[in-house]
């Protein structure tokens, strides 16, 4: 049918498209090769890390171990993951407070607050009250050298507006280390109208005697004491009553006072060295003595005892 021609025309034609049809199946091959040995070292860099699911879910389940030490593994192939970042330190801090062993949680505490202090710039503006929230109560847990910082990022979640029970309770603790009397008093009033508790009153009773406010702390003294089925704030609080009342010599009262933590509190160190002030009060100098020696065998480190006993 076909010439010498034609023939050799055709199979030179049918050879070109099989060559290049083979051609584009090898470059397929070539690329489909190369993307998977770049899956495989992508997995391989990066260990099969975590799931994000995975972690949210621990996270809502308050597996805090587990959070921890799976975003410890995402940090170590990303230290840049500000959301890692962000949950290893919400973990950190709460594994802190649950810490009985003071040294293990102050690395908690540690490591909480340098997650968070890397994790503030590199999370969104979102995202940023939650970790000034954390971050603040983490250094206001530092102590009285951390209470600058522990404020700023108290306030920053304030002024951003996030709603957390505890954030007025927090900013007025850190506002009575720093001795800002007015603001502790605005704060824990704030905090009371929202979580009352027996230990805010007494707080608040504390922040008014500091301001002077001597009416007030009676008044918030007397109100804990109310409302307490605690015994030993109770005599705490009782103790304070004392102490004003002398400053009144109103005695007769302070001692009334005295008396009744006594009564529920036999080994009260804070009682007898009341007690030996209200003697020295009446010019009963033996008296005083004996209560402060006594103040000084129940609780060997009582400030005030051993000033009065030159100690």
């Amino acid at each position: 049918m076909f010439g010498s021609k034609q023939k050799k025309y055709l199979l030179s034609g049918r050879h070109s498209w099989f060559t290049s049809r083979f051609v584009v199946l090898l470059i397929c091959v070539a690329i489909i090769s190369l993307f998977s040995v770049s899956f495989v070292l992508w997995r391989s860099r990066n260990g099969a890390l975590p799931s994000r699911t995975g972690l949210y879910t621990d996270w809502k389940n308050a597996s805090y171990t587990e959070v921890h030490t799976k975003t410890g593994l995402i940090l170590a192939k990303r230290p840049l993951d500000g959301e890692a970042l962000s949950l290893r330190g919400f973990s950190a801090y709460y594994l802190y407070c649950a810490q009985t062993d003071p040294a293990i949680a102050q690395e908690y505490l540690v490591d909480s607050i340098v997650s968070l202090r890397n994790a503030w710039y590199r999370v969104s503006s979102i995202d940023k009250p939650v970790v000034a929230y954390i971050l603040g109560k983490g250094y206001y847990q530092r102590g009285f050298y951390y209470a600058d910082l522990a404020m700023k990022y108290l306030a920053y979640a304030r002024d951003s507006g996030l709603q957390r029970d505890d954030l007025s309770e927090y900013i007025g603790l850190t506002a009575d280390l720093l001795g800002d009397n007015a603001l502790a008093i605005a704060s824990f009033t704030e905090a009371l109208a929202s979580s009352p508790s027996d230990l805010l009153l007494f707080t608040l009773s504390r922040s008014y005697l500091k301001a002077e406010d001597i009416d007030k702390a009676k008044q918030y003294f007397l109100e804990t004491i109310r409302v307490t089925s605690d015994d030993l704030l109770a005599n705490r609080c009782r103790f304070e009553l004392g102490m004003i009342l002398l400053k009144e010599e109103r005695f007769d009262e302070a001692e009334s006072e005295f008396t009744t933590i006594m009564e529920k509190e036999p080994n009260s160190a804070d009682a007898q060295y009341g007690l030996g002030v209200l003697y020295e009060a009446r010019a009963e100098l033996v008296k005083a003595r004996a209560a402060w020696r006594k103040a000084l065998r129940l609780n060997p480190v009582h400030s005030g005892a051993r000033q009065k006993m030159n100690i």
